[in-house]
Parts: structure tokens; C-alpha cells; sequence
């Protein structure tokens, strides 16, 4: 119980900080032997995601009302945000898909060294997009090629430590776009990614039989949505003021904390 507590408040916090999730996922489980039911951690993700339909939840409502003003061929503020999101979370879920029904499995084979490198090598990216970008654009003037493009970014965080929050944060801030809306934007296309990937590994638990999320997964799903939640406000109120570099700092500092053990 307590390293399932453990994992979903390492998940909760790691999911929506761009400090990248894989990697502290890995070193708890490295810490921590006792294994966690599939299930369980399925739901545990189901949690972070509850956490930014609630907390976005005025640009869900926005989205969902967009969505039908635009199959309806109407063009209003928020048929443009569902296209936006439609085209930012698009990439990942086509390429996913892709490498799922090629029987792979995404963010496997992960080694420590990989995670090292990808830690620091992502880090400094954020680093350099956030001193070098500028803070004009907001998510309403984003066009469509723009969102895209953002899309295809956050489609590189199913590289195993790339980090999606991270990835995708580090092209709107590329690209111009404010701290906080980089950040609100990143969050909103992420849902669906992870819902699609989730629902993908709960059936295929379902089919052979090693579904068991049962109290434990209910226990995670609530403490990873009260962790994520106050994660994305932290977040939130941390971008009004301050900057992306202290999460690139400290993703430097842990990559090479990883790779200092990996090679001594």
C-alpha cells in the first residue's frame, strides 16, 4: 500500500511538472521491488487526467461545445479550440496506434543510461527554449500549423524519458507562446494520448485475464488526483512569475546524478 501511495504521488506530481515522469517512475520502482498490479497503475493515470478535465475543466466544456459547432461547419472561439486540440494530441495517437499494432510497446526497454542522457539532453532544450523564446502568443492565436507542430513534438515524448509535459512545453515556448499557456495547452492535448494509451493496456489486460485494479487502483486514482491537481495549480501559479529553469536545473542535476552512478 505504501508504494502504491508512493507511486501515485510520484506520478501526480512527475506527469504535469516538466521534470519527466518515466524516469522517476523508474527509480522508485528501482528502490521499491514490490510490484504494482497493471491494473492499479492504469487507473492511477486515469487519476492525473480526472485531475485536468476538472481543473481546465471551463476549456473542456469550451471543447466539447466546439467539437459540435464544428461538425456543424460553424466557425466560432470554440470550434477553433477543439481543432487546436484536435490536431495537438492527433500526432501522438496516430504514431502510437501505429507502433502499438505493430506489436511493440511504448516506453519499453528502458535503460538507465538511455534515461540519464535523455534527462539531460531534454533539460537543456527547456533551458534554452524558455531564455530564448519569446512570451507574445496565447493558445487563441494559435493556427493550425502551429498546433501541429506542437502535436508532432509531444508525439517525440513516447521516447522513453523525453517527458511529455517537457517536449511539449518546450516547442509552444519555441514558438512564442506564454509560460502559462504553453503549460495549458501541453496539459489539454495530453488527455487524450493518455486515455487512448490507457484504454489500449486496460482491454489488453481485460483479454488475458490480468485485469485486478480493484481497492488499491481506487486508492491510487484518488491520491493521484489530489496530487495532480495541486501539481497543475503550483504549476499554474508558479509560470505567472517565475520561470521553466529551475525544472530544467534539476533535470540536468538528476541526469547527471544517473549517469555519475551509471559509469563509477
Amino acid at each position: 500500500m505504501l508504494h502504491l501511495i508512493a507511486l501515485a504521488i510520484v506520478q501526480g506530481i512527475t506527469e504535469f511538472l516538466p521534470v519527466g515522469s518515466h524516469a522517476h517512475v523508474y527509480l522508485l520502482g528501482s528502490v521499491v521491488t514490490d510490484p504494482i498490479d497493471p491494473g492499479t497503475f492504469v487507473l492511477i493515470n486515469v487519476g492525473t487526467v480526472l485531475a485536468v478535465v476538472v481543473y481546465f475543466r471551463t476549456e473542456m466544456l469550451q471543447a466539447i461545445v466546439g467539437s459540435y459547432q464544428l461538425a456543424t461547419g460553424r466557425n466560432t472561439d470554440s470550434s477553433r479550440l477543439a481543432m487546436r486540440m484536435f490536431l495537438g494530441w492527433l500526432p501522438a495517437v496516430a504514431i502510437g496506434t501505429a507502433i502499438l499494432l505493430l506489436g511493440r510497446q511504448l516506453s519499453s526497454d528502458m535503460s538507465l543510461v538511455w534515461l540519464a542522457w535523455s534527462m539531460v539532453g531534454f533539460g537543456l532544450l527547456l533551458f534554452l527554449a524558455d531564455r530564448l523564446g519569446m512570451r507574445l502568443r496565447r493558445v487563441e492565436h494559435m493556427s493550425s500549423a502551429t498546433a501541429l507542430i506542437i502535436g508532432l513534438a509531444q508525439a517525440i515524448a513516447l521516447m522513453p524519458g523525453a517527458g511529455r509535459m517537457g517536449v511539449t512545453m518546450t516547442a509552444a515556448r519555441l514558438l512564442g507562446f506564454e509560460r502559462t499557456e504553453a503549460a495549458r495547452y501541453a496539459m489539454l492535448i495530453g488527455i487524450v494520448p493518455v486515455l487512448a494509451l490507457m484504454g489500449w493496456n486496460a482491454w489488453g489486460l481485460s483479454q488475458s485475464g490480468g485485469w485486478s485494479g480493484g481497492y488499491g487502483g481506487l486508492i491510487g486514482l484518488g491520491v493521484a488526483f489530489v496530487v495532480s491537481y495541486a501539481t497543475i495549480a503550483f504549476l499554474m501559479q508558479w509560470l505567472r512569475r517565475g520561470s521553466l529553469a529551475p525544472f530544467a536545473l534539476y533535470r540536468v542535476v538528476l541526469g547527471a546524478a544517473m549517469l555519475y552512478f551509471v559509469y563509477t
